[in-house]
């Protein structure tokens, strides 16, 4: 199995990265405010690793310059042609209190293959330069947003990207370290370093909350896997390694679906994305490698090692799962094409693994089989079945339960006849109403429940009879 791979230096540190459609990324960094002559940028190119120049390979259809006295892009995103860009204006300005429009938005002309700027906000109102927008997220169909302030606590806020209106804020628990959304948008999750949350898009009412994890883990990262379903990717506080867990939040509770320790190379995990079927995890570690997981079983199938020279700040991977792109502090871009259909790949490694479990597998009943056989276990085990359960049943589901030693009373005649029984014997008679013929007498029984026999002695007497005609 073979997987391309290309670099580019795109000429600035790139903080943010997101494909515009299965082949067009856009990558958004720059020097920040007195950029030194490295500029803060916004870059949409064309990619294709296969291609035999690196001018193919990595083909710029648009660049948009923001100004050089701003800070450098902190957090993007885009979906349906809109794209989000959160970058902080100088901070002269902000600490003036003159405001600081910390959101933009711009849009994607497909056509002309043109970055056009539409609007900016502030929302936040603060005077602080250090204060920024942290995160930024559209759901998939461009429906609601989100972002999220560097302030502990962080704010939250639920816009339209249509106008950049707020539709509510939340007032988180911490600081945020990522959110995500549910892939219909009806639902937003963010994670704090040790607790889950789930708020309703529609209502901004909180609907599942999760903060029992383990006391080792360092949540880092949340994607959406499916409308109900959630992974997390979090690191361990003592020693090195990765946990991944796959977290129910269906009818507003969370249940722990699967969790895995998928590597203990990594001591942490600078980014993550999910493709759009839910099959295939990328991640990005705090040692400048790329590690690629199967989400069926948590299984790390590829990592490349030292894929930048730098700090990777964001990873993210083509609508059709055919790229995955990575970002780097280090000015580099780099691009991995996958193999078709590369989440449900079966390595021939692995099939040889699990041919020769299962040779073992057989082998092992077949021996079982054979030894119950030579040992006669299988009429030992159904004798004793028989004798613990088979007969068992039968006994309860008579509606006599009678003492064995309840002397048997048989009446004849048109007299009773008396008997002697221990006082502490009884009969037991569930729900028995019946006439029994004895030497041609109809013997007429009554219903009833327990008789007990309350002395050592007693007799049976006035028991009614009729006479049947011998006709």
């Amino acid at each position: 199995m073979k997987f391309v791979t290309a670099s580019y230096n795109v000429g600035y540190p790139a903080y943010g990265a997101k494909f515009l459609n299965n082949d067009t990324l856009l990558v958004a960094g720059g020097g920040g405010e007195g950029n030194n002559g490295i500029p803060n940028k916004l870059t949409v190119l064309r990619v294709d690793p296969t291609k035999d120049t690196e001018k193919e390979q990595f083909h710029i259809l648009s660049e948009f310059a923001l100004e050089d006295n701003d800070d450098s892009p902190t957090a993007i995103d885009a979906s349906k042609g809109i794209i989000l860009v959160g970058c902080n204006e100088n901070s002269t300005k902000i600490a003036q209190g003159k405001g600081n429009k910390h959101l933009r938005k711009f849009k994607y002309d497909k056509v002309n293959d043109q970055l056009e700027f539409v609007t900016s906000v502030d929302f936040d109102a603060s005077t602080n330069a250090d204060d920024y927008t942290k995160l930024v997220y559209i759901s998939r169909e461009g429906t609601v947003a989100a972002i999220a302030s560097s302030k502990v606590p962080a704010i939250m806020r639920i816009i339209d990207p249509s106008d950049l209106t707020e539709k509510f804020e939340i007032e988180t628990r911490g600081e945020v370290k990522d959110l995500h959304f549910s892939t219909d948008g009806k639902v937003v999750a963010y994670i704090t370093g040790s607790s889950l949350e789930v708020i309703s898009t529609v209502t901004g009412s909180c609907i599942a909350r999760k903060t029992d994890f383990d006391k080792n883990w360092s949540l880092s990262k949340i994607n959406f896997i499916a409308d109900d379903t959630v992974l997390i990717a979090a690191s361990l506080k003592k020693g090195k390694g990765i946990v991944l867990t796959k977290i129910s939040i269906k009818s507003g509770n969370t249940s722990v679906l699967r969790s895995k320790q998928v590597t203990n190379r990594f001591k942490g995990i600078t980014s993550i994305d999910v493709d759009m079927k839910g099959e295939l995890a990328v991640l990005a570690s705090n040692d400048n490698s790329i590690a690629l997981v199967k989400l069926k079983d948590l299984s790390m199938s590829k990592i490349f090692k030292q894929a930048h020279s730098f700090a990777i700040t964001e990873v993210t991977i083509s609508p059709d799962s055919t790229y995955v792109a990575s970002v780097s502090a280090a000015n580099t871009i780099h691009i991995i094409k996958l193999p078709l259909n590369y989440a449900n790949y079966t390595s021939m490694k692995q099939k040889i693994s699990k041919f020769f479990t299962n040779f073992i597998l057989i082998v092992l009943l077949s021996y079982i089989l054979q030894f119950s056989y030579k040992h006669n276990l299988h009429s030992m085990l159904f004798n004793y079945a028989k004798d613990n359960f088979l007969m068992k049943r039968d006994t309860i589901s008579s509606p006599y339960v009678i003492d064995e030693d309840l002397h048997q009373t048989t009446l004849f005649g048109n007299h009773g006849t008396k008997t002697s029984v221990p006082s502490v014997d009884s009969i037991k008679v569930h729900g028995v109403h019946e006439t029994s013929s004895v030497n041609g007498t109809e013997v007429l029984c009554t219903e009833s429940n327990i008789i007990n026999t309350g002395e050592a002695e007693f007799e049976i007497t006035n028991a009614t009879f009729r006479e049947i005609d011998d006709a």
